[in-house]
C-alpha cells in the first residue's frame, strides 16, 4: 500500500445484510453490517469499552442508511438504529478487514 494508505475502489452495500469494499490493490471483504456498527470509531461508542449496542436480535437488526464520503480519507455512516457520528477512516477499515486472509495466524487484529 502507498504511503497515503489504503483506498477503496468500489463500497457497495449488499442489501441489509453487509458492506462490500473492494481496495486499490485488488483486496476485496465484505464487512457484516452488525460488525462495522460493534466497531464504530467515534468518541461515544469507544469512551465506554464493552459498551453495548441498542439492538437486540440478528445481524440483519442493523443496516446503514446512508455511506457518505468524508475527504478522500473516510467515509461516514448513518445507520438505522439512529446513529451517525462514526467517521470510519479508510485505514481502520482495512485494519477491521474480517476476510480468513487478513485474520490468518501471523495477522492479529488489533484493537482500536
Amino acid at each position: 500500500m502507498s504511503g497515503a494508505g489504503p483506498i477503496p475502489s468500489e463500497i457497495r452495500r449488499l442489501g441489509v445484510h453487509a458492506v462490500r469494499f473492494v481496495w486499490q490493490d485488488g483486496h476485496e471483504a465484505e464487512y457484516g453490517n452488525r460488525y462495522l456498527r460493534q466497531n464504530c470509531p467515534c468518541a461515544e461508542c469507544r469512551e465506554t469499552p464493552g459498551r453495548s449496542l441498542p439492538i437486540v436480535g440478528q445481524e440483519e437488526d442493523v443496516y446503514p442508511v446512508q455511506i457518505s464520503a468524508v475527504g478522500r480519507y473516510a467515509i461516514s455512516m448513518q445507520w438505522s438504529d439512529g446513529h451517525d457520528s462514526g467517521i470510519y477512516s479508510y485505514r481502520t477499515l482495512r485494519s477491521l478487514c474480517p476476510c480468513a486472509a487478513c485474520c490468518s495466524p501471523g495477522m492479529a487484529k488489533t484493537e482500536q
